[in-house]
């Protein structure tokens, strides 16, 4: 939802600093069930600028199948 989101130009944020007690008031959600994670989405204020950092290449990230074999990270 997060991808999809951004490419239609809306943000999102994940928050698990959650007030559970109130989250179930607001919303009415049942003492069953747990309050993990609250994703928010919205339209930022303003445009993201910058330019991109300096970052390692791929194959010094990503491995395949044990560490240290880059083989076939593209």
């Amino acid at each position: 939802m997060q991808l999809a989101a951004w490419d239609n130009g809306i943000g999102s944020g994940i928050y698990t600093d959650i007030r559970e007690d109130k989250m179930r008031d607001d919303f009415k959600i049942p003492t069953n069930l747990s309050i993990s994670a609250v994703v928010g989405f919205g339209f930022p204020k303003k445009s993201i600028t910058g330019k991109r950092k300096n970052r390692k290449p791929l194959n010094e990230l990503v491995f395949n199948e044990s560490y240290g074999n880059s083989e076939g990270v593209t």
